[in-house]
C-alpha cells in the first residue's frame, strides 16, 4: 500500500514537471509620433513697366480752373471709373462740366480689356530649403494664371477750334499691374505603413500554441514603418484664375487713367 502511494506521488509531480507555462503575451508596441508640418512655396515672375505714350501740342495752353466736359461715345465708362477720372481732372486744377461750353472736351477713345497668353510664374528657392525641395520643386516647377492686358487711350480738343491739344495711350498687363507673388501651402503627414502587420503578428504570436513555441526564445516584433506623404498645393495669396484676375480691371483702368490724366501739362 505504500509503494503504490509513493508511485502516485511520483507520477503526479512528473505531470507537474512535464506541463510546460506559456509565454507571456505580447504587448504592442508604441506608435511612434507622427510628423505634420505646414510648408510654404513662393512664385514669381518679371514684371514690365506701363507703356505710356503722352503728346501735347502747343496751339492752346491748358490753364489752371479751366473746363473740361467727358466723353465716352466709344468707351463702356462705368459711373466709378468716370468719377475717378473727374477727380484725376480736379487734382490737376480742371473743372468738371456736363456743360457744353466748357474749354475743353477730354474724349476716352479706349478702354480694351483682352485676355492674352497666361503668365508663368518660377518657383522662388527659399532662404532655407526644407529636405524635400528639390522634390517639390521638381513636381511644380511653374504656375500659370490667366492674363488680362489692359489698354486706354484719352484725347483732349479745344471746344471752340476743335484742335486737338493732347492725346495719350498707356496700357498693362494684369500681372506687372498687381505684382504680387503666388504663395502656396502644403502639408507633410508621417503614415504608419504597416500597422496590419504589426498587428497581425502580435495576434499570431498571442495564440497559445505560439505562446508555448516561444517559450524561452526572444522575440523580434517588426517595427513600425513611416512614410511621409505630401497633399497637394493650396492657394494663399496672389491673384490668379480668371476670377482673381476679372476683379483687378476696374483699377488697371484707373491706374491707366489716372497716368494718362497726369500727363497733361495744366499752367
Amino acid at each position: 500500500m505504500r509503494f503504490l502511494v509513493v508511485s502516485l506521488f511520483i507520477l503526479f509531480l512528473s505531470g507537474c514537471v512535464i506541463t510546460k507555462q506559456p509565454a507571456e503575451p505580447l504587448a504592442m508596441p508604441l506608435k511612434p509620433n507622427l510628423k505634420s508640418q505646414t510648408y510654404q512655396l513662393e512664385y514669381e515672375t518679371t514684371h514690365s513697366s506701363p507703356k505710356v505714350k503722352s503728346v501735347q501740342l502747343p496751339a492752346h495752353k491748358v490753364i489752371k480752373n479751366q473746363t473740361v466736359k467727358i466723353i465716352s461715345d466709344k468707351a463702356s465708362l462705368t459711373d466709378t471709373l468716370l468719377s475717378q477720372i473727374s477727380q484725376a481732372l480736379n487734382d490737376k486744377a480742371l473743372k468738371v462740366t456736363t456743360k457744353n461750353n466748357s474749354d475743353y472736351v477730354l474724349t476716352i477713345q479706349q478702354l480694351d480689356l483682352s485676355f492674352t497668353d497666361d503668365t508663368k510664374y518660377l518657383i522662388k528657392q527659399p532662404q532655407k530649403p526644407f529636405s524635400f525641395y528639390t522634390e517639390v520643386a521638381q513636381q511644380y516647377p511653374i504656375q500659370q494664371c490667366a492674363t488680362i492686358f489692359a489698354q486706354v487711350s484719352m484725347r483732349l480738343t479745344h471746344k471752340k477750334s476743335g484742335d486737338i491739344v493732347w492725346f495719350a495711350k498707356s496700357s498693362i498687363d494684369s500681372a506687372s499691374f498687381h505684382r504680387e507673388p503666388l504663395v502656396y501651402s502644403f502639408n507633410e503627414e508621417q503614415k504608419i505603413t504597416n500597422e496590419l502587420e504589426v498587428v497581425a503578428f502580435i495576434h499570431q504570436q498571442n495564440t497559445e500554441e505560439a505562446r508555448l513555441a516561444r517559450l524561452g526564445k526572444e522575440i523580434q516584433i517588426p517595427s513600425y514603418k513611416t512614410l511621409s506623404k505630401l497633399s497637394s498645393l493650396t492657394k494663399l495669396t496672389g491673384p490668379c484664375n480668371l476670377t482673381e484676375i476679372s476683379a483687378l480691371t476696374p483699377m488697371m483702368q484707373f491706374y491707366l487713367s489716372s497716368i494718362l490724366i497726369d500727363k497733361i501739362k495744366v499752367q
